[in-house]
């Protein structure tokens, strides 16, 4: 906190007297006509600098002038109102509520070590005595407000980062630092999820089958799962409402959430706005079966030989939501369906389609960037609407309990509708649904569908 010194007497009614305060181990001086402030350590009184060398120097200070009053703000001084005609014989009263100020701050400090301390120690006490399992988590989040899902050294806003962190609070895990997960698909800034599956090392309060408890389970059936804590509940209650544990699975040791998928599928969410969705529904079909799609992903360039062949199983555009009375404001999906994807795979797909869909190509050019690996300068389709659908695992037996989904619902639910009312007011006034809805693909919305 910041506190403030008043001296309710002009600086210019002083005489000789030198007002002192401490920055950086170095001392400060203001003139005495309140005007010129310098750095001259020679200048100071011989008295002034035994006792600031009694004291301690503090950083974080302010000195502003206020009609007749000189307003001092000291970083650690408890508020005071002095007075004074000579500033300098106050400093050692100035230096003594500084050095007991420390003083409290250091007591208080070292209490919050301690207990710090006893926590960490109980902590570990807990863990000593706990078993290991292997546990993969079926997560649901919006992934709109974070940079993406995999942890990142410069920055903490990360799906992990927040699902490891509650882990943490629950005491599931030890400590969220450099702890390891494996994750199925690895969702970009802006892209959600409705079924991301992560796999992770979590307590468990039940023991082995042979009634011994090492550090870790080998197999996942050998521990009952109706006696195992209540992961999903546990870690929901202290996650954010636009993250959600869907369920859980005991797994094995070997488990790995990436490389044991069977597939994955994503959809793609866009209004109809002025696309052609039966042209767009016409060439979809080229990037069907396994092709080199260079020409559609962002290189890799931490991998020494890449590999840019991906087989896609199925491909739709279907209707989601159906506005009769103004059919630019339907929404359609496009849902793909593949074992693995590239770096940015599908919202370039998506972004060749939208231009098919808008007359600017023709189907054929998805023939073309498949079979030359060139990549037009097209853009990218937006993040926003992407959503990481479905992950798809053998032998997997997900345990699953209420997430509340009802807050979110009605939150979301609740913007959509005085929005959708907002509209319908409008187009009352204004008679013409292309002058406020803008049905151009590009200005839809505020993130551009093709940047």
């Amino acid at each position: 906190l910041l506190y403030t010194i008043k001296f309710e007497e002009m600086l210019a009614k002083l005489s000789g007297g030198y007002f002192v305060y401490c920055s950086d181990l170095r001392t400060d001086l203001l003139a005495t006509n309140g005007v010129a402030a310098w750095s001259c350590a020679d200048r100071v009184p011989p008295e002034v600098l035994q006792w600031l060398s009694q004291g301690r120097p503090y950083t974080g200070y302010e000195i502003e002038e206020q009609d007749t009053t000189l307003v001092l703000t000291v970083s650690g001084l408890p508020a005071v109102t002095l007075k004074s005609a000579d500033p300098v014989k106050i400093l050692p009263t100035i230096l003594t509520e500084l050095s007991l100020n420390e003083k409290k701050r250091e007591k208080v400090n070292s209490k919050q070590e301690a207990a710090k301390q006893a926590k960490q120690a109980k902590r570990k006490e807990i863990f000593s005595k706990s078993t290991l399992r292997n546990v993969a988590l079926k997560v649901a989040y919006l992934g709109w407000e974070y940079n993406g899902l995999a942890r990142q050294i410069n920055t903490p806003d990360t799906v992990e980062e927040v699902l490891l962190q509650g882990c943490e609070r629950c005491c599931l895990i030890y400590s969220a630092k450099d702890y390891k997960i494996t994750r199925c698909g690895r969702t970009d800034k802006g892209v959600s999820a409705f079924s991301q599956v992560v796999s992770l090392y979590l307590r468990s309060k039940v023991a082995n089958s042979d009634g011994d408890e090492p550090p870790h389970d080998d197999t996942p059936s050998s521990r009952k799962v109706a006696e195992e804590y209540d992961y999903i509940t546990m870690i929901n209650n202290v996650l954010p409402p636009h993250i959600r544990v869907l369920a859980w699975a005991p797994v094995g040791l070997e488990f790995d959430a990436r490389f044991q998928v069977l597939y994955r599928s994503y959809k793609y969410y866009f209004p109809q706005c002025d696309l052609n969705i039966e042209a767009m529904r016409g060439a979809v079909d080229r990037f069907l079966g396994e092709h080199n799609f260079r020409a559609f992903c962002k290189a890799d360039r931490t991998l020494e030989e890449p590999n840019f062949n991906r087989t896609v199983t199925y491909l739709s555009i279907d209707l989601v939501s159906e506005n009769k009375d103004y059919p630019a404001l339907s929404v359609y999906s496009f849902t793909i369906l593949g074992h693995a994807f590239l770096w940015h795979q599908i919202r370039n797909m998506v972004c060749v389609l939208f231009r098919i869909g808008l007359g600017f190509e023709s189907p054929q050019v998805i023939s073309g960037m498949l079979a030359s690996g060139v990549k037009y300068n097209y853009g990218m389709a937006s993040d926003l609407p992407l959503v990481l659908f479905e992950c798809e695992f053998e032998n997997v037996d997900w345990v699953t309990a209420p997430v509340g989904l009802s807050k979110l619902w009605f939150e979301f639910e609740m913007k959509s509708t005085l929005v959708k009312q907002l509209m319908c007011k409008e187009l009352v006034s204004v008679r013409d649904v292309g002058v406020l809805c803008d049905t151009k693909l590009q200005s839809i919305m505020s993130r551009p569908f093709i940047s």
